[in-house]
């Protein structure tokens, strides 16, 4: 059967999915636990800050390398390395959406100390200070009268004719 679509890659081209995906919760049996992206040091590492109140390295896990992209105050999460004695480095398993961030702050999962920055910060308007006025008034009737003075006026009076 001729490819009538596209060109000669088209066919392998990403499939859609509908489905509907299930909340993902963390299992304590498996030493997992939420965290927070601080920053990305690069080749698919980022420090992490995990609700636990420790700072770990982590790698992100290799499904997810060149597929979810994982930026800076994601909620992520992460599976401790048991092998590891000094608990410094875990990897990154799965990447929350912004909805079911929310979603897990309702359903209680995260602790009471942690914040969350993912709400706009334009959605709050109560304070006006940070705000950005505008004065659309005419320049006349706002200006005072040393900013009218035209500078040839300054030039004349500075030289006087009769005195050369």
């Amino acid at each position: 059967m001729p490819n009538k679509k596209g060109g000669k890659k088209f066919k392998k081209g990403k499939k859609q999915s509908s489905y509907d995906k299930a909340l993902l919760y963390k299992d304590p049996k498996e030493d997992q636990e939420y965290a927070k992206v601080i920053r990305a040091s690069g080749n698919g590492r980022f420090d992490v800050q995990c609700f636990d109140g420790k700072d770990r390295l982590g790698v992100l896990a290799g499904n997810m390398r060149k597929k979810i992209w994982v930026n800076k105050d994601d909620i992520v999460l992460i599976s401790k390395w048991e092998f590891l004695t000094d608990d410094t480095k875990c990897s990154i398993i799965h990447k929350y959406d912004n909805d079911e961030v929310k979603k897990l702050k309702r359903d209680g999962e995260f602790p009471e100390c942690i914040t969350l920055e993912t709400e706009s910060e334009f959605a709050d308007f109560g304070d006006q200070d940070d705000m950005i006025t505008f004065d659309y008034n005419d320049p006349d009737e706002s200006s005072s009268d040393e900013e009218n003075t035209d500078p040839t006026e300054e030039l004349n009076e500075v030289i006087d004719l009769d005195d050369i």
